[in-house]
């Protein structure tokens, strides 16, 4: 009777265990949520394989001057025809940004040309850019500046038509508010960004260019009896089309022996 007892129960055990089991959902397949991610602009790096050159200490040398455009301008600077809108220190940090807009320097309507006191004597300026110009006559990098009629321009641009290579690098000199030829246009499509170098040696002004700061190609010279009152950066230039941003990594002056 007892074992018969036991059967019954064992039975009916096991009928609601099968019930739960039956009625229990199965666990569904583990799901790892991830974070939704916002797609953002992609600025021009600053960071690149380029190393830059090797900067003399600055009590090696009285002429020794560079900004690496960290937090805020250096004193020093000044600005021609200024454009607060058309700069910025912050769009790529540690860069300066300057929107390459529509005018020229000899023409008094280029803004944003920052310029800083040139040494005595011979020197030599560099600064790496990133720049990529697509139209006539778009133009950034460096310049050597008496005034708005008197300059030498070194830099990436674009330029169709005579003595014109479109995409590349140019060294332009203006006497008197005439552009004296030639402007030494070499094509350049590659590396962004560059190293440009420009030097005074006497009254020869020479433009060299670099992709990794230790082979330098020259790309012309001019003879300028000009008075070199200040040196530094600038863009412009912009005809047509929207207007593109030039980023310069540093900018740097030194005496020449």
């Amino acid at each position: 009777m007892m074992e018969k007892r036991f059967v019954v129960l064992l039975s009916i055990f096991l009928s609601a265990c099968s019930a739960v089991s039956q009625s229990a959902p199965t666990p569904a397949e583990e799901v790892v949520l991830k974070p939704a991610t916002t797609p953002t602009a992609i600025s021009i790096p600053t960071s690149t394989e380029i190393p830059p050159t090797i900067s003399l200490p600055p009590t090696s040398d009285p002429n020794f001057f560079r900004d690496d455009f960290v937090g805020a301008l250096d004193p020093q600077w000044s600005w021609i025809r200024e454009n607060p809108l058309n700069w910025s220190l912050t769009t790529v940090p540690g860069s300066l940004q300057i929107n390459v807009g529509s005018g020229y320097v000899v023409a008094h309507s280029n803004s944003n040309l920052l310029l800083h006191p040139a040494p005595a004597g011979d020197f030599q300026i560099e600064t790496r850019i990133a720049f990529r110009p697509r139209r006539n006559f778009q133009f950034a990098g460096l310049i050597v500046y008496e005034s708005d009629l008197h300059f030498i321009q070194a830099g990436r641009g674009y330029c169709q038509g005579a003595d014109c290579v479109g995409e590349g690098l140019y060294l332009n000199y203006y006497e008197e508010g005439v552009v004296v030829k030639p402007n030494f246009g070499k094509a350049y499509i590659d590396h962004d960004p560059i190293l440009l170098r420009l030097s005074r040696n006497g009254n020869t002004y020479t433009f060299e260019a670099s992709s990794d700061g230790k082979v330098w190609f020259m790309i012309g010279s001019h003879i300028s009896e000009m008075n070199p009152l200040q040196i530094g950066l600038m863009a412009g230039q912009k005809i047509k089309g929207n207007s593109r941003p030039a980023i310069f990594d540093y900018f740097e002056v030194r005496g020449l022996p």
